[in-house]
């Protein structure tokens, strides 16, 4: 299970809202947390100019930081990073650290209670080492508990890995678990966004058949489990039922450099809109034999930009 994790923290209500799900985390599975504040500030430059003045830059940073993590009442340990790209900073340390999950917080001109990805949200995700969770604006601001854990079931390997760990993490903080089978829709949605045009008979058989997979997996996880299959765009559907729940765990297919994770189509509309913290695994980002995620890039061997999920 989780055992570090890196979470981004700017001093807006982005990443209180990062620190507050950190902090969750790290109460159910005892992790290390490491908080990391990227300041704007060119290193090479600074000591041809005033070294004097990169220390004080940075100690405000840090000092800046060491507040936030007290606020928060989390066990963190505190870095402060010289880089003008918070994204490029989490993942420095991630990889440094070898963290299994960075958690960042929401765009804060979202909606509040929903995740709406701003650029400093969509960077980190964008070409991340490991998985990646995303707090909702104005989770901070709430109280924080594990009592419904969602997952995007279908038969892929990357669902079935997301259930894994949504599986843990329902064990370890006695939460139910709840399977979501997505069936796309009949006719085309709109202009830009088409679905698979089936007919009638189709329709229902790969209901069933869904209905049938979803309900034999939850069966499979335990009593505390039940199946959902509905029907409609994979993204929009997830992101309904995410408002009855504390985090929806999903698998993504996509790849960025080095088969890093990047977000397929679902994923990102996903984190756009859901209302709980959602967290994004990459392909191959959980082993089953190690009880924990590991860093994207394990055991694959697929090839960049495979899939869509």
């Amino acid at each position: 299970m989780f055992q570090t994790i890196v979470v981004g923290v700017d001093g807006r209500p982005g990443g209180r809202d990062a620190l507050a799900f950190a902090a969750l985390l790290q109460r159910t599975f005892g992790a290390g947390v490491i908080a990391v504040v990227a300041y704007p500030h060119d290193e090479l430059v600074s000591r041809a100019g005033s070294p004097a003045f990169e220390v004080a830059i940075k100690d405000e940073a840090v000092a800046a930081l060491d507040a936030e993590i007290v606020r928060s009442g989390i066990d963190a340990r505190a870095i402060a990073v010289a880089d003008a790209s918070p994204p490029r900073a989490l993942h420095q340390i991630a990889e440094a650290e070898g963290a299994d999950l960075i958690v960042v917080g929401s765009d804060d001109r979202g909606p509040i209670g929903h995740v709406l990805a701003g650029d400093v949200t969509a960077g980190t995700l964008y070409a991340s080492p490991c998985a990646v969770a995303v707090a909702p604006h104005g989770f901070a601001t709430t109280e924080p508990v594990l009592r419904a854990i969602g997952v995007g079931y279908d038969e892929s390997a990357e669902s079935q890995r997301a259930l894994e760990l949504a599986r843990a993490i329902a064990e370890a903080a006695g939460a139910t678990l709840e399977l979501v089978g997505v069936v796309a829709p009949l006719v085309p949605v709109g202009p830009w966004m088409v679905a698979p045009v089936t007919t009638d008979d189709s329709q229902s058989a790969e209901h069933e058949r869904l209905e049938e997979l979803v309900a034999d997996a939850a069966q499979d996880v335990g009593e505390r489990t039940r199946a959902v299959t509905v029907q409609g765009l994979p993204a929009d559907e997830l992101a309904a039922r995410s408002a009855a729940l504390d985090l929806m765990v999903m698998g993504s297919r996509g790849y960025g450099p080095a088969k890093r994770l990047i977000l397929g189509s679902t994923a990102r509309k996903l984190v756009r809109s859901a209302a709980c913290p959602v967290i994004v695994l990459p392909r191959g980002a959980h082993d089953p034999e190690l009880g924990r995620p590991v860093a994207a890039g394990a055991g694959m061997s697929a090839q960049p930009g495979e899939g869509d999920a």
